[in-house]
């Protein structure tokens, strides 16, 4: 039997690994989607859903980690904690890169080498129809996560995760919905461009974030979190205002001002 010890050492895993090649596959299979035809699309969503399929066994790993085997001690919590808050630092300043390449060609287009910003063939989405909903729907989404954090405090979680689950995938739909009915792709100029990958990317990241609220219902279900231990909860809760706070300026700015 293994010595209990504060600091958890990790046992091998494969886990990592294959994420790495899931992930790399994915924006394979995209590019390839994007370079060529349709015919990659199928390629794409087999990656895509490896990689879903991989993430989950990888949270289910660590909650065993946490919950059955005991490993997640008060030092371990806390690197997990600091983990989160460099984790998040990161994150913004990826999307600073983001609305700085925005800025950089929108505020000076003819000293970027364009004529104008947007281009004048351009039909720009209406910010106040399909991007305002989807802002109502991530702020409502925002306020019923943290009534669920409130609920885990005494001792439920569900219905309130169930409509932050709900609304990020409506999100999702609606994002899609979006990106087929528009009149430009991500090859038309520098606008084009920042659109798709700044949304893209944050539509990334909501789908990250609904399999962590997701993750946290089902343990939840399968009684391994508690109001007095539920770091899961705690964790998709910053992570999902986080990207609550990233659409804003995604509206503001790209939507609504860059329009």
């Amino acid at each position: 039997m293994m010595a209990w010890q504060l600091s958890h050492v990790l046992d091998n895993s494969w886990v990592p690994i294959i994420m790495s090649l899931c992930s790399f596959s994915t924006m394979a299979g995209l590019l390839l989607w994007f370079k060529f035809s349709s015919l990659y699309s199928g390629l794409f969503i087999l990656t895509m859903s490896s990689t879903i399929i991989t993430a989950f066994t990888w949270f289910r790993d660590i909650s065993r980690e946490g919950s059955f085997q005991g490993h997640h001690t008060w030092v371990v919590m806390k690197g997990l904690k600091w983990g989160l808050v460099w984790f998040l630092f990161s994150e913004v300043w990826f999307f600073f890169s983001v609305f700085w390449s925005f800025f950089h060609a929108s505020v000076a287009p003819i000293t970027s080498g364009f004529i104008s910003w947007p281009f004048i063939s351009m039909e720009i989405i209406p910010p106040f129809q399909v991007p305002l909903l989807n802002t109502l729907i991530l702020l409502m989404s925002g306020v019923t996560a943290t009534l669920a954090h409130q609920a885990l405090l005494g001792g439920e979680l569900t219905p309130w995760v169930k409509i932050s689950i709900f609304l990020g995938i409506y999100f999702l739909a609606l994002q899609g919905l979006e990106y087929y009915t528009a009149s430009y792709t991500l090859s038309a100029g520098a606008y084009g461009s920042v659109f798709f990958f700044g949304t893209g990317f944050h539509g990334l990241h909501v789908c990250l974030g609904v399999m962590m609220l997701t993750v946290s219902h089902m343990r939840h279900l399968k009684l391994t979190i508690s109001s007095n231990h539920h770091f899961s909860v705690e964790f998709s809760l910053w992570y999902w205002h986080f990207v609550d706070v990233v659409w804003l300026f995604l509206f503001f700015w790209v939507y609504t001002w860059g329009g």
